[in-house]
């Protein structure tokens, strides 16, 4: 049980891609004591047959649940581990052999350690990888941390690239929040940050991260409708505005900027949309008001590129006319 890992894996209608996800987590190397937890997220497709195939596999449990969404599956999987360690993979993606002995190195090499991350790389479904995590191997504290997790491209706020100890989790009874639907995993993130002392950090990409044309991130994209839901992203980011101590006024500055990004983003995105003309004035007006309180915060940034700030004002200035370039262009934003 020293060195147990448990990995919880949602899956909503993904025959598709399942079975490479499973496999790959059943082929690591360097490691034996570890468990694969499958939440059936109501699916209506082939997926629970595909994950039948499996019910032989000592290492594999399925539980299947009707559809409440991510979050509240990822809670009940929390609460059937009785590991040392814990993780989580999304049923689109796959890992390297070396994926769990990655971070768990972390941990024997630094016995204070308290979360051990690994790299990513962003791949197209033909395979052909978009971007690689940047960042330095290394011991990092709280502070640079909680700032870190919140650089753009580096190893951000996902679940799947971090070996959490369970033990913290269950301590501090740390759950999803189920209320939030954007960005949910870099508040768990951070929630559980704040619990630690010492971070590990290994940039190797062990984690192949699959962008689908239909996800959510393409479906808010510039260009697309505008889906108001979007805008819960802001809720997101309020939620770790109070979270972050008054003695880490970098990491507020960093938060700050992140939310200062989205508002202009949304701002953009409305102005883009087929559907513009609907959307409330009220709301351009609330988005131009967060892009004008955090824009010193924007503007003094170290974790966004510095092209950002040249799109700040440009769609500050020229909003329309930008959002009309943005389309012609194809451009595409990276948060």
């Amino acid at each position: 049980m020293d060195n147990s890992i448990s990995v919880i894996v949602t899956a909503y209608n993904a025959e598709q891609t399942i079975n490479r996800c499973i496999d790959s987590l059943l082929s690591q190397s360097n490691v034996e004591n570890y468990q694969i937890i499958v939440l059936n997220d109501g699916s209506s497709d082939r997926t629970l047959e595909k994950l039948v195939s499996y019910s032989e596999n000592p290492n594999v449990k399925v539980v299947s649940k009707e559809n409440t969404g991510a979050s509240d599956s990822r809670n009940i999987g929390l609460k059937l581990v009785n590991t040392k360690y814990v993780t989580f993979a999304d049923a689109d993606d796959y890992v390297d052999d070396t994926y769990l002995s990655t971070m768990l190195d972390q941990y024997e090499k630094e016995p204070k350690c308290d979360l051990a991350i690994c790299g990513y790389q962003k791949e197209n479904t033909d395979g052909q990888v978009i971007m690689i995590g940047k960042g330095q191997k290394g011991i990092l504290e709280q502070e640079q941390a909680l700032h870190d997790i919140l650089v753009s491209y580096g190893f951000e706020g996902y679940l799947v690239n971090k070996l959490f100890k369970t033990q913290v989790i269950k301590e501090y009874d740390l759950k999803f929040d189920k209320n939030v639907t954007l960005s949910e995993d870099l508040l768990f993130c951070i929630q559980y940050l704040l619990k630690c002392k010492k971070i590990s950090f290994n940039p190797r990409p062990v984690y192949h991260y699959i962008r689908y044309e239909n996800s959510q991130l393409h479906k808010n994209q510039i260009g697309a409708p505008f889906n108001t839901s979007a805008i819960s992203i802001l809720d997101t980011f309020d939620k770790i505005q109070q979270l972050i101590p008054e003695t880490y006024p970098q990491v507020k500055c960093a938060v700050n900027a992140r939310k200062c990004w989205f508002a202009v983003t949304l701002w953009r995105a409305i102005e883009a949309a087929p559907n513009r003309r609907k959307v409330s004035k009220k709301l351009l007006q609330n988005l131009r008001k967060i892009a004008k309180k955090y824009r010193t915060d924007f503007m003094q940034n170290d974790v966004l590129p510095p092209r950002d700030k040249i799109i700040y004002w440009a769609n500050w200035f020229f909003p329309r006319g930008l959002a009309i370039l943005w389309n012609f262009a194809g451009l595409h934003d990276h948060s």
